[in-house]
């Protein structure tokens, strides 16, 4: 059986990747921090939220800061751990952080 993987698909999703790519960009200089130590700081849940709410913000149509809004919004969601909410796979989440440690061109 295969490991279970987060795919990169669909125009959404990538738009997705590259937003999360561009906020821990933008978070990094923010930080004084490189942006393979801003990604370490990061936790797998938190990178899969991330990339959950801007996938949701780019099939709502959302822009600006509302994108920016809808994305925090699903790490607010995924942190508070509230029961009979979804929860990411680990495996899913781990394998998730290369495919963007790649994107970011740090693999």
């Amino acid at each position: 059986m295969s490991e279970p993987v987060i795919t990169i698909d669909s125009r959404a999703e990538i738009a997705a990747l590259n937003n999360l790519c561009t906020r821990l960009e933008v978070d990094a200089v923010a930080a004084g921090r490189s942006v393979g130590e801003e990604l370490g700081v990061r936790t797998d849940q938190e990178l899969a939220a991330l990339f959950c709410g801007y996938q949701w913000a780019e099939e709502l149509g959302k822009r600006g800061q509302d994108r920016q809004d809808v994305a925090q919004a699903a790490v607010a969601l995924v942190a508070a751990e509230w029961p009979g909410l979804p929860t990411f796979d680990p495996k899913a989440t781990a394998n998730f952080r290369v495919q963007v440690s790649r994107w970011l061109g740090l693999d």
